[in-house]
């Protein structure tokens, strides 16, 4: 299927590994034009000599830093003004996150909860409505937002951050009530336990913190949170219902919050 956003190009954070950087690969396969960033350089490299090898017509720029500072959104935005086919950003993937607290919730501080609004929803917030006016302009433009099935599965040791992609559901429906009318359509994706570095990460911080194994802990999270499909999910599976919902293909889908999931979600919110 061709998805009709080739010259298009997008911002994708978070991007050095993982969903992130399946989504830019997929983006880049369909002739999208790249803004990808991450916490260094260094996790970017890879990413960044895959897609040129793999995609050398695409333009591609990356940008190192912490979504949670102003100064690189103005970067991530400056340099999607930058490239040639486009006058700024026409997709924003708000993938960058944090699990950030794995503790009972009676052993979480204020900065705990914080910290997990301030990356999973403002930078978000942030980086799309500083996007905002390029897509309203051309009124054209695909906003999506990582949220988790956790935002209506809520698990015990990831209370911040389930509360945090909750939050980021409702501001996806905002944005679509806001903005749809004028051709910009903003969607968010809930993927269910996909096998990430960032997945094997938090499962190994949770066992510091709790000394139980990472195997007692994932099967006592799919005994709460059964998966149908009867396995985890890949981050090429979760990038693919991302670029369809960056895509002309996806016109008339906007404010949804989409299980990615394996069938881990089981009734409505």
């Amino acid at each position: 299927m061709d998805l009709g956003i080739a010259g298009r190009t997008a911002i994708v954070t978070g991007a050095s590994r993982g969903i992130g950087a399946a989504v830019a690969m997929v983006l880049a396969a369909e002739g999208v034009n790249l803004v990808v960033s991450a916490r260094g350089y260094e996790g970017l490299s890879s990413l960044e000599a895959d897609i040129r090898a793999a995609h050398p017509g695409i333009e591609l720029r990356c940008v190192a830093g912490d979504v949670c500072d102003l100064a690189t959104t103005e970067a991530l935005v400056s340099a999607a003004s930058g490239v040639s086919a486009s006058h700024g950003a026409d997709i924003v993937v708000n993938n960058a996150g944090s699990d950030a607290g794995h503790l009972p919730i009676d052993r979480l501080t204020d900065d705990d909860w914080e910290r997990a609004y301030r990356i999973n929803v403002v930078s978000a917030v942030r980086l799309t409505t500083a996007a905002l006016a390029n897509m309203r302009q051309q009124r054209w433009g695909r906003i999506v937002n990582m949220a988790s099935y956790t935002a209506r599965v809520p698990e015990p040791f990831c209370a911040p951050y389930a509360a945090a992609k909750a939050a980021l559901v409702n501001v996806t429906r905002n944005l679509s009530r806001s903005y749809a009318s004028e051709g910009v359509l903003a969607n968010c994706v809930l993927p269910g336990l996909t096998r990430t570095e960032g997945i094997v990460a938090s499962f190994e911080a949770a066992s510091s913190a709790t000394g139980r194994s990472t195997e007692d802990l994932l099967e006592r999270m799919v005994e709460r949170a059964p998966i149908d499909a009867g396995r985890v999910g890949t981050a090429g599976e979760v990038a693919a219902a991302i670029a369809f919902l960056c895509s002309e293909q996806a016109a008339w889908i906007t404010g949804v919050a989409l299980p990615v999931d394996g069938g881990t979600i089981r009734s409505a919110p």
